[in-house]
């Protein structure tokens, strides 16, 4: 009984290891962004950055530091000075140049003090506040709000790059799919016309010949099959590695229906893209930090002003000094002078620097808006390469259609009707490629114009 349990258990589990998932589009997207590591490295990036928003924020607050001493010395030799009569000068003029005509009877007893081991500490509290820095705390506290900002528009970057490679993943899956069910369905048509001429040989009505051009033609689509079956797990392995599953995971794609249709394109989808389009929205604020970095550099030669208050507490040391304690308040100015010119080099390169900015930012806009063109123009071809390949499909279908019904009455060879299958596969076979190839050149186009979300 305890072996039947086991055993039950045992399928059990393999059966569910081995069940198929069903994935949709959207669920494929969802779980390609869970996964990824450059989302996840993007949002890092965010936290880091919003981190830095806030540390710069404490700059423009009071800061209060504490500090601590203690301080031990072991055995220090006394101080001694041996009593003696005091010198006398003439003038006060020769006692400050160490002149002395005599001795006074004025009488210095002199003093000896016991040291030994001393030991004492102090302790104090400083605050502070910067009241005008020439703009670097702000500019600093600006540079880093707008470092957020990219970092956010660097994480649509990431997710518009991970959503891209899925779609692809996922299109690509449906076509090789359905490109396995026409293969089948392509021999399933050669095996019944190779039935036919068998039959027709066996009762001497056709030539071996007619029968082995069926035959090879049948060899060669069983080929493409098996090659196709291939591809259909390359390709759900391919899916399973940018959704984050295991590879040899069992997986089917439920959106096979490919719906096409032509959506009408805003007018301004190009003001759009220059718009929405996340790199530049990236380099507009580098372009703006590297301004605040012109103000940054100008506040290093700007006066700076600050202010603060003290107290400090220290305890008697020895038998020298009794315990003190006092209070403070300052403010300290400090005002650049003279510097050969440094700020005015500095400030230059920084100016330079910021220019250079606004260059490349001319440029991305320039080829970002070469780039959406493009993808607008490959939209359309695509379109109009479905309408073609669906009329080259009905064309196919009639010409296989005419073509057995001749080849049955006698009226077409067998390698007429071969041809005929054969452009009615081709035509079937481009059919698909042109509607995949739709999908990916509208996700491609949605990209380009930074409107590609989940």
């Amino acid at each position: 009984m305890k072996n039947k349990i086991f055993c039950l258990l045992i399928f059990s589990l393999t059966a569910f290891q081995g069940k198929a998932q069903e994935l949709s589009l959207s669920e494929s997207r969802t779980l390609a962004l869970e996964y990824n590591q450059k989302i996840k490295i993007a949002d890092e990036m965010i936290a880091e950055n919003e981190s830095n928003v806030r540390f710069v924020y404490t700059q423009f607050l009071p800061g209060l530091k504490a500090n601590g001493s203690y301080n031990y010395y072991h055995d220090i030799d006394n101080i001694s000075l041996p009593g003696s009569f005091l010198p006398t000068a003439n003038s006060l003029a020769e006692a400050q140049q160490g002149i002395f005509s005599g001795t006074s009877d004025v009488y210095f007893p002199g003093f000896n003090v016991e040291m030994g081991n001393i030991d004492f500490f102090s302790a104090s509290l400083t605050l502070s506040q910067p009241i005008y820095l020439g703009g670097k705390i702000r500019s600093s506290y600006q540079m880093t709000k707008m470092g957020k900002e990219i970092a956010t528009y660097n994480r649509s970057l990431q997710a518009s790059d991970v959503l891209l490679e899925t779609d692809q993943a996922y299109w690509n899956l449906v076509s090789v799919n359905e490109k396995a069910n026409l293969a089948a369905k392509y021999v399933e048509l050669l095996s019944a016309l190779v039935r036919d001429l068998q039959n027709a040989f066996d009762l001497e009505i056709t030539t071996k010949n007619e029968l082995l051009k069926a035959q090879v033609q049948l060899n060669q689509a069983k080929l493409d099959l098996f090659r196709v079956q291939n591809l259909q797990v390359l390709s759900k392995m391919s899916l399973c590695q940018v959704v984050g599953k295991n590879l040899r995971s069992e997986i089917i794609a439920t959106d096979t229906t490919i719906a096409i249709t032509q959506n009408a394109i805003d007018a301004d989808y190009m003001q759009k893209a220059l718009n929405q389009r996340p790199e530049l929205l990236m380099l507009g604020k580098q372009v703006e930090i590297s301004k605040e970095q012109v103000k940054h550099t100008q506040a290093d030669y700007l006066p700076q002003l600050g202010v603060g208050a003290s107290y400090s507490n220290m305890s008697s040391v020895g038998n020298l000094l009794g315990s003190t304690q006092f209070f403070a308040v300052q403010a300290n100015l400090s005002v650049p002078v003279f510097h050969w010119q440094e700020r005015k080099h500095k400030v230059a390169a920084a100016r330079f620097k910021s220019k250079q900015k606004e260059l490349e930012m001319d440029r991305s806009r320039d080829l970002i808006s070469l780039d959406v063109q493009q993808s607008y123009f490959k939209l359309q071809e695509a379109y109009q390469q479905i309408e073609l390949a669906k009329i080259s499909m009905e064309q196919a279908n009639e010409n296989m259609e005419l073509t057995q019904n001749s080849f049955y009455e006698d009226l077409a060879s067998t390698t007429e009707l071969l041809d005929a299958q054969a452009f009615w596969q081709k035509a079937y076979s481009e059919l698909i490629d042109s509607k995949i190839n739709y999908k990916l050149r509208e996700i491609s186009f949605l990209k380009s114009i930074g409107e590609l979300e989940i």
